[in-house]
C-alpha cells in the first residue's frame, strides 16, 4: 500500500515536472522574442525555434519515461533556469534605467519566484528515489545500502526518511537523525515485549 502511494505521488510528480517544463520552455521563447526579438528581427526568432523540435523530442521521451531522456532533462531545466534568471536580470535593470514602467519589477520578481520553483523541480529529479522510479526499478533496492546481517530498512513514520534498523534491539527511545521524532511508540515496544 505504501508503495502504491509512493508510486502515485512520483508519478503525480513526474507529470507536473514535465508540464511544468512545457510551459517554462513556451514562456521562455515568448520572453526571448518580446525582449529581443525587436532588436533582431525575425532572425532571432529562427535561432529561438531550431533547438524546438529537439526540446519536442526529449519531453516526448520524458513523458514515456525512457532512460535517455532524463539527463537531456535535467540539462534542458539548467539551461531553462539560466535563461529565467537572466530574463530577470533584464527586466529588473530596464525597469531601473526606466525603459519599462513598474510592471518590470513585477515581472523581474514572477521570474524570480519562477526559477525558485524550477530549482525544487530539478531538486525532484535528481533525487535517487525519483531515477529509481523513472528506470523502474526498486527505490529500497537503487540505494544500494550495505546491511549488516541484523538490520532491515525502514522508513520514519513521521519524514519518511530511509533509516537501517535493528528491530530485535529497537526501544521506544530510539530517534530518527533527521526529524529528531521517535522511531516507535511506547505502545508498540509494550505490545511486543507482551507477546514474548
Amino acid at each position: 500500500m505504501t508503495d502504491e502511494l509512493h508510486s502515485d505521488q512520483l508519478a503525480n510528480a513526474h507529470r507536473q515536472s514535465g508540464t511544468m517544463l512545457i510551459f517554462t520552455l513556451t514562456l521562455i521563447v515568448f520572453l526571448l522574442f518580446a525582449t529581443l526579438g525587436s532588436i533582431s528581427g525575425t532572425t532571432f526568432f529562427v535561432v529561438i525555434l531550431l533547438p524546438l523540435p529537439f526540446c519536442v523530442i526529449v519531453v516526448r521521451g520524458y513523458f514515456h519515461r525512457e532512460s535517455w531522456a532524463l539527463p537531456w532533462v535535467i540539462s534542458i531545466w539548467v539551461i531553462a533556469i539560466g535563461l529565467c534568471f537572466l530574463l530577470m536580470i533584464i527586466e529588473f535593470i530596464a525597469a531601473t534605467q526606466g525603459t519599462t514602467d513598474k510592471w518590470g519589477y513585477i515581472q523581474g520578481l514572477l521570474l524570480l519566484y519562477l526559477c525558485w520553483s524550477m530549482m525544487q523541480r530539478l531538486r525532484l529529479l535528481r533525487h535517487p528515489m525519483f531515477r529509481a522510479w523513472y528506470d523502474g526499478e526498486s527505490p529500497a533496492l537503487s540505494q544500494q545500502i550495505a546491511l549488516d546481517p541484523d538490520e532491515v530498512l525502514a522508513s520514519c513514520p513521521h519524514c519518511q526518511s530511509l533509516l537501517a534498523v535493528q528491530p530485535l534491539n529497537i526501544s521506544a527511545d530510539e530517534r530518527c537523525p533527521k526529524c529528531n521524532l521517535r522511531l516507535v511508540s511506547a505502545d508498540s515496544v509494550s505490545m511486543y515485549s507482551e507477546e514474548e
